[in-house]
């Protein structure tokens, strides 16, 4: 008996819901860049799992494994991206990773000064994992994933059809 989310029509809904939580998260943006990448990305990987899932076309496994690896080096590749504001003028805090920083690190002080020793060496900061914001990332990460197996699949597949019909 087949598992249920092999059925195409599973592939398709869950598509169609990216591409509302993308529009979703678009309307929220305010024009913020990592909130129009994270909509972007959500929005073209659930139209392309839609396409996919109600066309009846087919990935392998070996596409699902390349997506999975993918998304997952994508979430960890994305630590290299550092983002740092002072906020509440004697606050500090840092995020590491893209579109969310899921990896955080904050201090508070009772002058500017303090702040900008924290700034000046932040690894010395304690840092912690925020959960909702790694599932967000992870999501992002799979839906671009999605986004490129499923574009070089394609490609691929019209390439070998050409070279058939020669």
């Amino acid at each position: 008996m087949p598992s249920v989310i092999r059925h195409p029509y599973i592939r398709g809904l869950s598509g169609t819901a990216s591409m509302l939580i993308g529009a979703l998260a678009l309307s929220a943006s305010g024009g913020q860049s990592h909130y129009l990448a994270f909509s972007a990305a959500l929005c073209t990987g659930g139209a392309l799992l839609t396409w996919v899932g109600f066309t009846g076309r087919r990935l392998g496994r070996i596409a699902w494994v390349v997506i999975a690896l993918l998304a997952v080096a994508g979430l960890f590749s994305s630590l290299l991206v550092v983002r740092e504001d002072v906020c509440c003028m004697f606050g500090f805090h840092r995020g590491l990773g893209y579109p969310w920083g899921w990896l955080d690190s904050s201090a508070s002080a009772d002058t500017m000064d303090v702040i900008d020793r924290y700034r000046a060496d932040p690894d010395k900061l304690e840092k912690t994992v925020d959960w909702p914001k790694v599932m967000l990332d992870g999501l992002f990460w799979w839906h671009v994933a999605v986004v490129a197996v499923l574009s070089v699949t394609l490609v691929l597949r019209r390439a070998k059809r050409s070279v058939v019909e020669i």
